[in-house]
């Protein structure tokens, strides 16, 4: 009979195998955290990035909508001459110190220290028009309490629809929801019968604060934010519009033909010597992101309002926005 030996083969794997199964692994799970990071690093640095173009968005919608409305309820009181002026004063030391008697005051500095522009408006809805006691009064209805009274810097008011796009003052304020506006100067004959007649014919008459606004950049906490003052309002109530907006600069169309204005732009200019030239303003925003990226350096030349800024070298990324508005409450007379 023969002898059948059978061997006994160990189980499991040996030490070099468990060792190559180790190392991929390792090579494995560093590469799936390597994506993970840095997919990761880029979701937040589009994120930042995404922010940055938000907050100048949003200024430029709010600057737009100004510029727009510069000269609403007011061009036609400040005479041919707008950077003059010729009746009282609309402004005061509520915004930069600058007392406005025209459309615009103007700031201009180089590019890298932002620029400054005040303008004047038609913007704060009052009430509309209910009756009219007597040729140097007017009785308004409200929503709310109206931010409207006979102080230097609140006493403006222009009435809409009428064919003269020129504010009135007033003198004083009685009453709250339903108030009755006393008017420095009484109304004409014939203005008044117009205002009237409007009333029976159940046409609605609007009345907008004219004040001043002030455009500019404000640091703080090491933070340069947007920010809009209304020469009507208390200090205490400006909140910022936008965040980390880092440069910003005005640029003005003007119409130089003689001795007709053709109302084409003949050039664009920093600081123009006649407002009454201007036909468009242009601006430039310069957004940051408010975080650092490592991985990024910025190496890019901005090219602003004629001049550039950059490049910074820093691992902040950057946005810039540019807008041209057409300024369309203008005095041609």
């Amino acid at each position: 009979m023969a002898l059948i030996i059978t061997k006994k083969h160990s189980s499991g794997f040996s030490l070099v195998e468990l060792m190559v199964v180790l190392v991929i692994l390792g090579i494995v799970s560093v590469g799936t955290i390597t994506a993970i990071t840095s997919q990761n690093r880029v979701y937040h640095s589009e994120e930042d990035l995404i922010d940055a173009q938000m907050n100048a968005r949003i200024a430029a919608d709010r600057i737009s909508f100004l510029l727009r409305m510069a000269g609403t309820g007011c061009s036609d009181s400040f005479g041919k001459k707008l950077d003059t002026g010729n009746l009282a004063t609309i402004g005061g030391t509520g915004i930069a110190a600058n007392p406005t008697t025209s459309m615009f005051v103007i700031d201009d500095n180089s590019v890298g220290t932002p620029d400054q522009l005040t303008l004047v408006g038609a913007v704060r809805y009052v009430g509309n028009i209910t009756s009219i006691p007597a040729n140097n009064q007017i009785k308004l209805q409200c929503n709310e309490t109206p931010k409207i009274d006979g102080t230097a810097t609140k006493k403006y008011i222009f009435i809409t629809p009428q064919d003269e796009n020129r504010y009135r003052t007033i003198s004083g304020i009685a009453g709250t929801t339903t108030p009755t506006l006393t008017l420095s100067t009484i109304l004409a004959v014939d203005e008044k019968k117009e205002l009237d007649d409007a009333l029976t014919a159940g046409v609605v008459l609007d009345v907008y604060q004219v004040q001043a606004f002030t455009i500019r950049l404000v640091d703080s906490d090491n933070i340069r934010s947007l920010r809009i003052d209304g020469n009507a309002i208390a200090s205490s109530t400006e909140m910022n519009v936008a965040d980390n907006i880092q440069d910003l600069q005005f640029q003005y169309g003007i119409d130089t033909t003689t001795p007709k204005p053709d109302g084409q732009i003949d050039s664009w200019v920093d600081n123009p010597t006649d407002i009454t030239q201007i036909r468009a303003v242009r601006f430039f925003i310069l957004a940051r992101t408010s975080k650092i990226d490592k991985e990024y350096t910025d190496t890019k030349t901005y090219d602003i309002a004629g001049g550039s800024v950059g490049p910074f070298n820093d691992h902040t990324h950057r946005y810039l926005l540019e807008s041209t508005i057409a300024i369309r409450n203008r005095n041609y007379n």
